[in-house]
């Protein structure tokens, strides 16, 4: 009868002992993310490391990439980190997202709600036999929410929606990242309690 608890608990251990940490750095001197495009396998743990500017990490859509999947569609709960704001020289911030086992085959779009319109996002588990490439999102990203530098009136014209745009999800942000930061501790305290079952 404890059999199978005992097989299910060193399967458990067995996954976490072969997972390893993903970092994706947010903020260098390049582009936002470096690098910008990540492959997790079951059990891998991903981490932004903010090291200089104030940014996010938040998982948006495809279709919708400077915009929070939660705000798009109601059934993701997807990460934000609120705004990181570090200073070079400094130690960074970091934000953990694990790939639960149920998300493995799953692409997890992200941006920086600071430099999305010019391409600032990113992508864990890019399915390159898709149509929905990371270099179709930055593109999408430009497009939808980036101003035109060849236009001035149309690039102070699109500034000021682009502004305003993101100053209202930053406050809805930083409550869902607190909600957010509060299930990804749990489910991260989740394998080590099955383990203490067996010490």
């Amino acid at each position: 009868m404890n059999a199978p608890v005992h097989a299910g608990a060193v399967l458990v251990i067995a996954c976490l002992a072969a997972a390893k940490t993903i970092v994706i750095t947010v903020g260098g001197n390049t582009t936002t993310f470096v690098p910008q495009s990540v492959a997790a396998a079951l059990g891998d743990i991903v981490t932004f490391n903010f090291v200089s500017g104030n940014h996010t990490a938040t998982e948006s859509t495809f279709s919708n990439p400077c915009i929070p999947a939660h705000e798009t569609d109601i059934t993701i709960n997807g990460f934000d980190s609120g705004f990181r704001e570090t200073r070079s020289n400094t130690s960074g911030s970091i934000l953990t997202v694990p790939i639960l086992i149920q998300n493995v085959n799953h692409t997890f779009w992200f941006f920086d709600y600071n430099s999305c319109g010019e391409g600032g996002v990113g992508v864990i588990n890019d399915n390159e036999s898709s149509t929905e490439t990371l270099a179709g999102f930055v593109r999408n990203a430009i497009r939808l929410n980036g101003t035109s530098s060849s236009d001035n009136t149309s690039t102070s014209t699109s500034s000021r929606p682009s502004s305003t745009t993101s100053s209202s999800p930053s406050v809805s942000a930083s409550k869902s990242a607190a909600d957010r930061a509060f299930w990804i501790g749990a489910s991260n305290a989740i394998p080590l309690f099955i383990a203490s079952l067996f010490i």
